[in-house]
């Protein structure tokens, strides 16, 4: 009988603390619902220390740990997802949760191990290894380096949660934020039920380097720092004050108006968190400026909770976070409304490509008009990452900030330094609660080092005068100095061309392309000069054995006296070729002559002017002198020596060929610093004439076959003539015909009649061309 009632009494007491625990988690879900995840918390908590049954417990645990989180309090979290796995270890989220967790506080191994155990109780549910290669993502992406900086901002935060910093209009010098850091030591203080700490309210500091304050005579001190620091940030009891709290906060763009969250009391009632507005004022017993009229916002009326306004540079809309309006996405969505008549419009969901179904909240509208927000639900780093709306192309896009900013944690309430990269956020990745931080973008650090050097000694060269010209189209003029030295810092993705210059030195360039450069560096420039004082060897114009025709290869190897002679434009060259002393000294001669004159003509087929050209044949007669340069590449040669027969006849093996290859070059020397080109520069009188059989153009001119023409027909005969006749650059088209005597004709036009012809002439005749009509059969 004692036995039958312990059981009775045994089973009333557990169905009774079953009771109550459901009771307690319904109570739970009802002031969930208003957002007050504290006060719900406490309900859960109940309901799992009465629960006896572990189904239960775990579910009391696991919307306790939802209340944590939702207020972004993770290790609160982590401990109610422990005790849910304790309470009843089938239950697969919590090990999820747990791992999720652990990569929000930035606990990675613990997540692998979490996720690891899940795989063990759970090998079918493929989530783990889901999870498992995010977080390997995600510590790839936060190892990157990146141009931005973060520090804890030690002079604004305190114990306690801080965020939402806001600079002040204008004035890079002032910022209010918002925290919960307790205003009064008193016992009994109450607490907000959303997060269970004290009410928030905003403080505000200032950057200054001296305070002054007024005693009670009126006389006015100054205390002096001696560096500029921030102060200790003192609560705005005025007009923005309540027993409430208040929260994030924007201003207008000329600073006379202030829009904030508050969960003040309306009408006596608890109405959640409305965006009020209050207007700068003067006081009339101190003459300070304070934040006076007190009025809504007139922001979706009072039937609906809203927060975070964020107002455009220009006024006319104003963007803030709700869960409670009719379309939204799900979770808090970003909202906008427009300025119309003297009143915000009608809200509107800011759309699918900022909104998710998640949450999206603290909206921030730079100076420059970008949009900002914080966001969990596009796939950032963990919890909430700072996202930005960037126009690209026309094409609005989403950016997402990058590490350090951005992390593991919540991140979120980013404010910008006017016209500067660099500022304020709010994030909670260390300790338990949200602090706020500084950040600041390092520009990338590109720099240019040139060496102007002389490419004969290989000794720098002092005062070259440098033009560099940019992409952008930017000129700037540098100089170096006693040691061929100059440097200047370059932007990223533009090109840069130095074209140095020196009386003594062909002119030089160099090149620098900082595309796609993605961290810092340093270019090396290196820009070798000629003297202009001594021959300058054209290496590797090589030509098949007793031949002068240029072979491919040669002309390949004289782009670069191409480039020379385009960018000193104002130069004439002697074109000079050498041979070595074996062979007939009359024959070496002439093999020499043919051999420049070929040099000579490619330049000039290359558009060089024919009257910067001078071709010269040496033969055997001016052996080479070594210099600095040559003297390095060849061991048994030293500066000055002279490869003439005598020299070189003592050589043997490998040294005695490598003399004889020395000799046999092609050079050039400058013979004039002050060539300008004259009215016959184009037209080479020396250029030996050719038919359409030879060549198919002479400079732009295009020559044509007159065997090629078929029938009977007439054309205007320009001459006969063994050279080119500069007359034929008038026309863009001339037809050749082969003569006896070994010149060529050249014709224009082709005609059906004489007569045709005839008028043709005639009009050649009336601009100075000579010609007559000869007929063909």
């Amino acid at each position: 009988m004692i036995g039958k009632l312990s059981f009775l009494l045994t089973l009333i007491v557990l169905v009774c603390a079953s009771c109550s625990s459901r009771y307690y988690i319904r109570r739970g879900n009802v002031i969930y619902e208003t957002g007050r995840y504290y006060k719900a918390e406490t309900k859960y908590d109940k309901a799992f220390n009465k629960a006896r049954n572990p189904e239960l417990r775990a579910r009391a645990a696991m919307l306790a740990a939802r209340c944590t989180e939702d207020v972004n309090k993770i290790a609160d979290a982590h401990n109610w997802y422990r005790k849910a796995v304790q309470a009843n270890k089938k239950l697969p989220d919590p090990y999820l949760k747990m791992a999720e967790m652990n990569v929000r506080r930035g606990d990675f191994d613990a997540a692998f191990e979490n996720y690891e155990r899940f795989a063990e109780l759970f090998p079918e549910d493929e989530r783990a290894k889901d999870g498992r290669y995010y977080v390997e993502l995600l510590m790839k992406d936060l190892s990157q380096e990146t141009r931005y900086t973060v520090e804890l901002q030690k002079d604004f935060n305190s114990r306690y949660g801080d965020f939402g910093p806001v600079f002040y209009p204008e004035d890079n010098n002032i910022v209010y934020f918002a925290s919960s850091r307790p205003q009064e030591k008193r016992k009994g203080k109450r607490t907000d039920p959303v997060t269970g700490d004290a009410f928030c309210h905003i403080y505000v500091t200032e950057y200054t380097q001296e305070i002054k304050t007024v005693d009670k005579q009126g006389k006015v001190k100054v205390k002096r720092f001696p560096e500029p620091r921030w102060l200790k940030p003192a609560v705005l009891k005025d007009s923005l004050w309540s027993p409430k709290g208040e929260g994030g906060l924007c201003f207008s763009a000329d600073g006379n108006d202030l829009y904030f969250t508050s969960s003040r009391v309306v009408e006596g009632r608890n109405r959640g968190t409305r965006i009020y507005k209050a207007q700068r004022t003067e006081d009339e017993k101190t003459g300070k400026k304070i934040w006076g009229k007190l009025s809504k916002s007139g922001i979706c009326g009072d039937s609906v909770s809203v927060g975070h306004p964020a107002v455009t540079p220009d006024g006319s809309r104003i963007y803030f976070a709700t869960d409670l309006l009719p379309g939204g996405k799900g979770g808090k969505d970003i909202w906008f409304a427009e300025w119309l008549d003297g009143k915000w419009g009608e809200p509107q969901n800011a759309g699918d490509l900022i909104n998710t179904e998640k949450d999206e909240m603290y909206p921030y509208v730079r100076d420059n008009g970008e949009l900002y927000f914080a966001s969990n639900g596009h796939n950032g780093y963990g919890g909430l990452d700072i996202y930005c709306l960037k126009e690209v192309e026309g094409e609005q896009q989403l950016e997402h900030l990058p590490a350090p900013i951005n992390s593991f944690a919540d991140d979120f309430g980013i404010t910008f330094r006017s016209g500067k990269e660099e500022g304020f956020f709010t994030s909670s990745r260390v300790g338990r609660n949200d602090k706020i931080y500084s950040f600041a973008y390092i520009p990338q650090q590109l720099k240019v080092k040139l060496l102007a050097r002389n490419n004969t000694t290989e000794l720098p060269i002092p005062k070259v005068a440098v033009t560099v010209t940019c992409d952008d189209g930017s000129v700037v003029y540098l100089e170096t100095d006693s040691t061929g030295m100059a440097q200047m810092e370059v932007l990223p993705q533009q090109e840069y061309v130095f074209a140095a210059e020196n009386p003594r030195f062909l002119k030089g360039k160099g090149m620098v392309s900082t595309y796609r450069e993605k961290g810092d560096r340093v270019f090396e420039v290196l820009i070798e000069m000629q003297p202009i004082e001594k021959p300058i060897v054209i290496p590797n114009i090589y030509f098949d054995l007793g031949k002068w025709e240029l072979r491919q290869d040669a002309m390949d190897n004289l782009k670069e006296l191409l480039t020379i002679l385009k960018d000193n434009p104002n130069i004439a060259i002697e074109l000079s070729a050498h041979t070595d002393m074996i062979g007939n000294d009359k024959a070496n001669l002439e093999l020499s002559e043919k051999r420049a004159q070929s040099v000579v003509d490619y330049l000039i087929s290359k558009g060089v002017y024919w009257d910067r050209l001078e071709a010269k044949g040496y033969g055997e007669t001016q052996p080479r002198q070594i210099d600095e340069k040559t003297a390095k590449a060849y061991s048994f040669l030293k500066v000055g020596d002279v490869l003439t027969e005598r020299f070189v006849n003592r050589l043997r093996g490998q040294q005695r060929e490598d003399a004889l290859q020395l000799n046999r070059r092609i050079e050039f020397k400058v013979t004039r610093t002050n060539y300008k080109p004259g009215p016959d520069s184009r037209h080479n009188p020396y250029l030996v004439a050719r038919t359409a059989e030879e060549v198919q153009k002479v400079g732009e001119t295009r020559l044509k076959d007159l065997k090629s023409v078929k029938g009977a027909f007439f054309t205007l005969q320009l001459g006969v003539f063994k050279t080119v006749p500069q007359l034929i650059y008038n026309f863009p088209v001339v037809f050749t015909e082969k003569v006896n005597n070994g010149g060529v004709r050249y014709c224009t036009g082709i005609y059906d009649t004489r007569e045709e012809a005839a008028a043709a002439a005639a009009a050649l005749k009336k601009k100075g061309i000579d010609c007559f009509v000869r007929g063909y059969n």
